[in-house]
């Protein structure tokens, strides 16, 4: 198969080694509540506007970190409580004693967010973290492609690379080689169909 005319083929192999503290896989009644309000609503991928085959991805804080997240400090953040945050040092991760405004870093920025998205800092309980990780402000509801599929799935993919398929794209732009093939065989099947 040949690549697209001004396009190149990227590859690129991730390997991932951290640390996931210990954490049972299960479905709490929030995450439930969220699934069931969500199709109720009309949830659709966030990508694709497809509703069918649509999945919940934890999308600022995923569910295998809750245990490793100190959740006084999320709050005391996103209710304006805290306002500098320590400065890292860059090969161990600890603070160094410099601080550096919440207004500056990720983290302020996604808690914003989560209020942008209606998420309510005030009654949260640091005692009970699903209800945050588990609720619609943090979730990003995606089909099954853009979640877990090869090449095309969050949980698959560099964040450059996977976001780039929620911008619309120029007409005829080829993000990747399954489409590609798609589209030769979309091609094919209507030539064939003319002939008959």
């Amino acid at each position: 198969m040949n690549d697209p005319k001004h396009e190149h083929l990227f590859k690129a192999t991730i390997a991932e080694e951290v640390y996931y503290p210990d954490h049972t896989r299960v479905a709490t009644r929030t995450f439930e509540k969220t699934k069931r309000d969500g199709h109720r609503h009309g949830d659709v991928c966030a990508i694709s506007g497809q509703a069918m085959g649509i999945e919940y991805h934890h999308v600022l804080c995923e569910d295998a970190f809750t245990e490793g997240v100190d959740w006084v400090m999320v709050k005391d953040i996103a209710l304006g409580e805290i306002k500098e945050l320590p400065v890292l040092d860059i090969e161990t991760d600890l603070p160094t004693g410099e601080t550096f405004p919440v207004s500056k870093s990720l983290t302020g920025m996604l808690l914003a967010l989560t209020v942008a998205r209606g998420f309510d800092w005030t009654s949260f309980d640091p005692d009970h973290p699903e209800i945050f990780v588990d609720s619609a402000a943090n979730m990003l509801v995606l089909h099954q492609k853009f979640h877990r599929a090869k090449g095309h799935g969050i949980h698959g993919a560099s964040f450059p690379l996977w976001v780039f398929q929620a911008f619309p794209r120029k007409p005829g732009f080829v993000y990747s080689p399954d489409e590609l093939t798609a589209r030769l065989e979309v091609k094919a099947g209507a030539k064939e169909g003319v002939k008959a």
